[in-house]
C-alpha cells in the first residue's frame, strides 16, 4: 500500500480561503459507491479555474505519480453530512488525490479515510488533518467516514494512465 501524506500548507488562512471557495459551490445528491449500494453524500464539480484546483493539480504534477498517471479524468468535491455512512469502494484503474478541506478538526470528530488491506483484512486510517493530501492507487478499497458534528469536505482528483 503506497501512499503519500503531505500538507498542502501550514497556513491556516489559505486553508480557510480554500474552504470558503468549496462551500460556495453548487452541490447535488451524491453518487453510488458501488452498483448495489444507495448514493451517499453530495458532490460538486471542482472548477478548473478555482484556486484549490490549480494548487492541487500543481502538487500532483510535481509528484512521482504523475509519470504513470498523467491525465486528469475528474475533479470534484465530496460533501458528507454528520453521521452519514458511506460504503467501501474502489475508484478503478487510476491514481486518486484527496485533499482534506475542513479548516478545523478534532480526533473525536472522526472523518478519517479508511483503507482495507484485502490480504490480511487490516484497516489503516488517514486522519483528515486540515490541508492534508493523500495520493493513492485507485484500486485500493477505501471509504470515507463522516464527522460526528459537522459537514466533511474532501476534494478528489482522479488521474488516468497514458494508455487508458
Amino acid at each position: 500500500m503506497k501512499r503519500i501524506y503531505n500538507k498542502l500548507t501550514e497556513d491556516s488562512e489559505i486553508i480557510k480561503q480554500n474552504f470558503m471557495e468549496l462551500i460556495n459551490l453548487e452541490y447535488h445528491y451524491g453518487e453510488q459507491d458501488n452498483k448495489d449500494t444507495p448514493p451517499t453524500g453530495m458532490v460538486s464539480d471542482l472548477p478548473e479555474d478555482s484556486r484549490t484546483f490549480v494548487t492541487l493539480k500543481e502538487i500532483y504534477e510535481n509528484s512521482e505519480h504523475h509519470k504513470l498517471y498523467p491525465r486528469l479524468d475528474r475533479a470534484y468535491v465530496n460533501l458528507f453530512a454528520p453521521r452519514e455512512v458511506p460504503f467501501y469502494h474502489t475508484d478503478g484503474d487510476c491514481t486518486t488525490l484527496l485533499y482534506y478541506a475542513n479548516p478545523v478538526w478534532d480526533w473525536n470528530e472522526g472523518g478519517e479515510t479508511k483503507f482495507i488491506n484485502e490480504i490480511d483484512q487490516d484497516i489503516e486510517s488517514v486522519a483528515p488533518v486540515p490541508g492534508r493530501i493523500v495520493i493513492f492507487d485507485g484500486r485500493m478499497k477505501h471509504t470515507a467516514t463522516s464527522f460526528r458534528n459537522m459537514h466533511r469536505f474532501t476534494v478528489a482528483l482522479k488521474f488516468l494512465s497514458k494508455s487508458v
